[in-house]
């Protein structure tokens, strides 16, 4: 199976989401149970509308078998954000199962990595999907070898510019 991530491999939210938590001076001070809440709160609905689509990405899960492949994304809340990615990627014509992971937990205690591949933007994910047995991909949108946070792909694991590209093993 491959599980895909939706937040910056699917859609570039990551901009709208903090484009008002940014304009806070004393963002880093604030405790991250606030930051949680402000995400939570978000307009997923005008979030989800109007990010950009990366490098194709629907029309490229739209062709992929969806026995074998599934969304794999984290939501802070299951009535707003989880709701938002659903109804989108439903209302796009996406046929893959959408698998919501509550943020405090890992992608691996929802799904058994074991043997399956996991394309994500966070290296952090990819290291605890590696750790149990599965096959990590670093979605590297900027083609510098890192993820979206700027951690640096230590692990080497295989960079892929497209959710459709096939694992080297």
């Amino acid at each position: 199976m491959k599980y895909i991530d939706f937040d910056g491999v699917i859609l570039d939210t990551e901009d709208l989401l903090f484009y008002e938590w940014r304009k806070n001076p004393n963002r880093h001070n604030l405790s991250e149970g606030v930051k949680i809440n402000y995400i939570i709160n978000s307009d997923w609905r005008a979030i989800v509308n109007e990010a950009p689509i990366i490098n194709d990405s629907i029309n490229i899960l739209k062709n992929m078998d969806p026995s074998k492949s599934a969304i794999l994304t984290k939501v802070h809340s299951m009535d707003n954000e989880g709701y938002e990615k659903i109804y989108y990627l439903r209302c796009k014509g996406v046929k893959q199962n959408i698998i919501l992971v509550p943020y405090m937990f890992r992608k691996c205690d929802i799904v058994n990595p074991i043997d399956n591949i996991l394309i994500d933007d966070c290296l952090k994910n990819l290291d605890e999907w590696l750790e149990m047995g599965g096959y990590p991909m670093l979605f590297d949108r900027k083609k510098d070898n890192m993820d979206s946070w700027g951690v640096y792909n230590k692990n080497n694991y295989q960079r892929v510019l497209r959710i459709d590209e096939k694992i080297k093993r």
